[in-house]
């Protein structure tokens, strides 16, 4: 028969439980709040320091905005056929169509064939640009006010100012080093094909293809 534990001993492990689970729980609400917080921003119009880090917060920007128009572009090229017999089904021309089919009118079989073709060939196109241009104009705003959230800007704003402390190599410094690099990559290059050309050397003398 075994023996129960000590009191104390269960009571520190219900302790210790509680206290993981009551660390664990900042954490979580910290991820939770930094994200409605971010949401929270998409639907404010004010600047934030807009005189601070312009540089960064820019080139930030445009790096937002360049993804969401190539995500645009992208979304012009895919083939949306299967969305439109959703929209054939939700005008009622499948149903009519596999009625005319059923009842074997050729005529009418024809004519909603036409029509299907016509409706295919204008909804996909207003579709395909229409979410096109919602992704653009979600890029647009989602751009701007991301460098205009206060927490990520402060980040952008102090990098701004880190960079400015970066000492810059002049153009004589820039031309010698860029010799040395060089030098060294070709003197490499030709250590390494001496080595292979020894070794290759070597394996043919003792017979190893």
């Amino acid at each position: 028969m075994l023996a129960a534990p000590p009191a104390g001993r269960t009571l520190q492990d219900a302790l210790r439980r509680t206290g993981a689970a009551a660390n664990d729980q900042p954490s979580r609400l910290s991820y939770v709040n930094a994200n409605m917080e971010l949401l929270k921003e998409q639907f404010r119009i004010r600047r934030y320091k807009a005189s601070q880090g312009r540089l960064i917060r820019k080139l930030t920007m445009w790096g937002v905005w360049i993804m969401f128009a190539t995500a645009a572009w992208k979304c012009t090229l895919m083939d949306f056929t299967w969305l439109a017999r959703w929209g054939t089904w939700f005008s009622g021309l499948s149903a009519q169509l596999q009625t005319a089919r059923d009842a074997a009118d050729a005529v009418l079989v024809a004519e909603l064939t036409d029509k299907m073709a016509t409706f295919d060939s204008a909804f996909i196109p207003v579709f395909t640009y229409s979410i096109a241009g919602a992704i653009l104009l979600l890029g647009l705003w989602f751009g701007w006010r991301l460098i205009n959230w206060g927490t990520f800007a402060d980040f952008l704003i102090s990098v701004e100012a880190e960079m400015a402390k970066v000492s810059w190599p002049g153009r004589a410094e820039l031309k010698s080093s860029t010799i040395v690099v060089l030098v060294v990559f070709l003197f490499l290059a030709g250590l390494f094909l001496i080595y292979d050309f020894a070794l290759i050397s070597i394996f043919k003398v003792v017979g190893i293809q």
